[in-house]
């Protein structure tokens, strides 16, 4: 059986791996190996919390805890009854038991179904500690205080490979706490952060026009970034105003807990969090109107206001309500980017109301911005084409289950 001590995993939308693994390079992990729908990474305890305070961009991130390989079902409940489960966590905590399926064969005897291969781990946790502490440790579903992965791969010396993973953070770490407002079909916050990177949007030299900007996702996490501030703030500060209430399900965990070292590490971070939040709002205040959220409906805009007072940037975005195709660059040099409707909830009758919109969008751009550009993502590859345009540069995302494209213009 193998133990692992300074590895972890950070999962991210399917698209954005390469990003990820440069921003968590960037925050100080040792090594950090792509993957499909996350990275694998190295580091100390430190920089792993920092990822969860500073990763715009991972949804989760797991620490590595051990790897063993298996026979079958029986042979897992034996393996997973060998590790001292006391290490990883008390027996007063409830816990989460989530396992996935990874490279198997289509016909098989064994873990056909992650539900049971699931059971097995949890009577073999409960097994653990009525032997050991005469007690047991219970199940929850919602908000456990531990919260543990299994994935189940091919094995090479025995069938299967299991590798047991703490999940670090309870909440997605995509829910930043801003969206209280919510409109339908919103762009996570780390797939909006994501958008933006992918185009290169640099606010120092750009401003931005988010043209349907919904609940204010888009134009949210390009003021964070803006102003450099760590997308955890509100976490952070909701935490330290209580400090027993806790957040994230590694502040359970043994390895925090019993070394005081790392905790006062983890609450230099947190004030650091909050320090780095104050001087990016002010900063931002010097640069008024260079973030523009734009759209329709008086719902959207209104949603959208109460998401950005929510995160302290009522004062920094500038709204307005209009048709996007009326809408005009603000300053020398701006980028237009939008989420336009997909057109997977719209009646079959509207599908010409929605290809008109696309291609108003490219008419509008090709008339009204020049020196400027553009970026659209959408999960309507057909619609795609509407806009009239060619592309000087295409991504493939993926926004949930749908297959999307990124789509960049530029006008000269």
């Amino acid at each position: 059986m193998k133990k692992y001590r300074f590895e972890y995993f950070a999962s991210c939308p399917v698209g954005i791996e390469g990003l990820l693994t440069q921003e968590l390079l960037e925050i100080g992990v040792k090594t950090a190996t792509a993957t499909r729908g996350g990275v694998q990474f190295e580091a100390f305890h430190e920089i792993a919390l920092k990822v969860i305070l500073y990763s715009r961009l991972a949804s989760r991130v797991f620490k590595f805890l051990y790897q063993f390989e298996v026979v079958n079902e029986k042979d897992y409940y034996l393996e997973a009854t060998e590790i001292k489960w006391k290490s990883l966590m008390d027996v007063h905590h409830t816990f989460r038991l989530t396992t996935i399926f990874g490279d198997l064969p289509r016909e098989r005897e064994e873990f056909r179904n992650s539900q049971f291969a699931t059971l097995k781990l949890k009577d073999a946790i409960v097994d653990w500690f009525r032997h050991y502490e005469k007690e047991r440790p219970s199940v929850a579903k919602d908000y456990p205080d531990v919260s543990f992965l299994a994935r189940i791969d091919r094995g090479q010396e025995k069938p299967y490979l299991v590798t047991l993973l703490y999940d670090l953070c309870g909440d997605p770490l995509n829910q930043r706490g801003y969206r209280i407002s919510k409109t339908e079909a919103p762009v996570k916050e780390n797939l909006a952060a994501a958008l933006l990177k992918i185009v290169g949007w640099n606010p120092r030299e750009e401003n931005l026009l988010d043209g349907m900007c919904g609940s204010g996702t888009i134009a949210i996490e390009a003021a964070l970034m803006a102003g450099n501030i760590p997308p955890s703030f509100l976490k952070v500060d909701r935490y330290l105003k209580n400090v027993n209430f806790k957040l994230w399900t590694f502040q359970n965990y043994p390895w925090l807990t019993k070394d005081e070292h790392l905790q006062e590490n983890f609450t230099l971070l947190l004030k650091g969090v909050l320090a780095e939040t104050e001087k990016g709002i002010a900063e931002l205040r010097k640069r008024p109107g260079q973030i523009v959220a734009n759209d329709l409906s008086e719902m959207c805009v209104g949603a959208a206001k109460d998401n950005a007072r929510k995160a302290r940037l009522d004062e920094i975005i500038e709204f307005t309500q209009l048709d996007a195709r009326e809408t005009y660059p603000a300053g020398s040099k701006a980028l237009f980017i939008c989420n336009p409707p997909y057109g997977e909830r719209l009646d079959p009758g509207d599908d010409e109301r929605l290809r008109n919109l696309y291609k108003g969008l490219g008419d509008h751009w090709k008339h009204n911005f020049k020196g400027h550009r553009a970026a659209l993502f959408t999960g309507n590859l057909e619609m795609l084409k509407a806009v009239g345009l060619k592309t000087s540069k295409r991504h493939i995302l993926h926004n949930g289950d749908i297959e999307c494209r990124l789509a960049e213009y530029k006008f000269y």
